[in-house]
């Protein structure tokens, strides 16, 4: 059988830190532009102490990746390799595509970007630019079809005579300065042709706007009233009088916001002004702008019992009044996450106490069970059960002794602190004492027992040329079948 030769080799590491002269190494580390996976290494140069002074790479399945493509065709992460006629099919610059006569932005709403050198132009010789939309800045080219079509605007010049429109718009960003005042409102002009016109009579010192055939004032905010409104009466207001409808009249006039003020007790009044709420035993009142607030006192006295809902508080009792023959205290948050707090002592009396709880914590250093028995016999059966799982820890009187009716586990009960002792000494520690006396070593064989670390060692000797003993062959270059030794592979290892 023919020997294989295989290079020194890593499967996780990139370059190998060392090689020696002539020496070649491979990286099948999955390759990236800086690990150095994927590549195949020699040394060169001077060797000192085993080592060449350079690690070179001369190759490897990163780079001819690069290069496994069709010529002319750009391949992601590859190398550019021109066809025939030296060309590419396509090629991409930062955010520019160039692709058969196209020139393609490739991020989103991309400008291209024209820029010559110092005073260099932009030429197209005898070609024409084609395809431009309509500009919408003061910088931007104009296309044939948008400078025909524009209005021509005349700056600085003043015009005579009218200046008839039509039906078309005058359009402007800025201000339009004009004079609509007319003498008397008879000199107004149709409010049907120029229907939402405004317009300024001189006489009557008003403005006016025209809708619905018909020209309407406009109230004056110096010095207008609210008589000017046809729905309102100003007529004989008085002080804190306000403002309310007469749906007989159809028509707002002033009045007194309440007519008859009346509570459970006392005598109905009316009111025009102020009205004043107060407060009775425990009850405050307080206004602040428009808000009145009643509350109780902080501190509610004098009262003989108090009823809430379900519940009763007379004297130092607190009871239920319902027959659910239940009463929860809640501490917030609701449900089962706030803490009650009893100060004192707490008696439960009843047949039954039941604790829903995940853990309890008992601060007293013993917890007494059976604390009525007057002697052992009384004490029979006491001890603790572990539902779900039938668990039983219990005091037998008979032998005066407990029972687990389930195994025990305990932890390192062979040598630790808190394992099983047989009169002070761990079960662990009297077992390999016991054990450690009874070993003894063979020819080639070693045995020791360290009794502080309770170890007990069995080592073969290794062999010499006067000593019997275990001879070891590195599995990576021996081969061993039926005791015979061949050497199939040199294997230059890994790194």
């Amino acid at each position: 059988m023919a020997s294989v030769i295989k290079t020194k080799r890593s499967a996780s590491t990139g370059a190998p830190t060392a090689l020696a002269q002539g020496e070649m190494a491979y990286s099948f580390l999955g390759g990236t532009q800086s690990n150095g996976g994927d590549r195949l290494y020699v040394g060169t140069g001077t060797e000192t102490a085993g080592e060449a002074a350079n690690i070179d790479v001369i190759g490897g399945k990163y780079f001819t990746t690069m290069l496994d493509h069709v010529a002319g065709t750009l391949t992601a992460s590859s190398a550019i390799l021109v066809d025939a006629n030296s060309k590419i099919d396509n090629f991409n610059v930062d955010n520019l595509n160039f692709n058969g006569n196209s020139i393609i932005s490739t991020d989103t709403n991309g400008d291209i970007i024209i820029s010559p050198n110092g005073s260099g132009d932009v030429d197209v010789a005898t070609s024409k630019i084609i395809g431009l939309s309509a500009p919408t800045s003061n910088t931007d080219a104009a296309n044939k079809l948008y400078v025909d079509s524009s209005t021509v605007s005349i700056t600085g010049d003043t015009m005579t005579g009218a200046l008839n429109m039509g039906a078309n718009n005058i359009t402007t960003t800025g201000k339009i300065y004009f004079a609509n005042v007319f003498t008397n409102e008879g000199d107004l002009p149709s409010a049907s042709t120029y229907h939402g016109m405004f317009a300024h009579v001189h006489s009557t010192g008003k403005a006016y706007f025209a809708h619905a055939a018909a020209w309407h004032k406009l109230i004056n905010e110096t010095n207008g009233v609210l008589a000017d409104l046809s729905n309102v009466s100003d007529s004989a207001p008085s002080n804190n009088s306000a403002l309310l409808y007469d749906a007989g009249n159809n028509r707002w006039a002033p009045g007194s916001l309440f007519t008859v003020v009346a509570a459970d007790a006392g005598t109905a009044d009316s009111v025009v002004g102020t009205l004043t709420f107060t407060g009775g035993t425990n009850i405050n009142t307080r206004v602040t702008d428009n808000r009145i607030t009643i509350h109780m006192d902080s501190a509610v006295t004098n009262l003989q019992s108090l009823t809430v809902d379900n519940l009763k508080l007379d004297g130092n009792t607190l009871s239920s009044t319902d027959n659910s023959n239940q009463l929860f205290i809640n501490p917030a948050p609701v449900g089962d996450s706030g803490d009650l707090i009893i100060q004192g002592n707490l008696t439960v009396r009843g047949t039954t106490t039941t604790i829903n709880s995940s853990t309890v914590s008992v601060n007293d250093l013993n917890l007494v069970l059976a604390d009525s028995a007057g002697n052992a016999a009384a004490a029979d059966g006491a001890g603790i059960t572990v539902n779900g799982a039938s668990a039983t820890l219990t005091y037998g009187a008979s032998n005066d002794r407990w029972a687990f009716n389930k195994g025990l586990n305990l932890p390192d009960s062979a040598t630790g602190t808190n394992g099983l002792f047989l009169n002070g000494v761990s079960i662990g520690e009297t077992i390999e004492d016991k054990v450690g006396s009874l070993a003894t070593a063979g020819e080639g064989i070693d045995i020791t027992y360290n009794d502080g670390a309770g170890t007990l060692t069995f080592a073969g000797e290794q062999s010499t040329k006067n000593n019997l003993g275990i001879a070891s062959f590195d599995s990576a270059h021996f081969g061993i079948s039926s005791g015979h030794i061949s050497l199939p592979t040199v294997d230059g290892g890994t790194y």
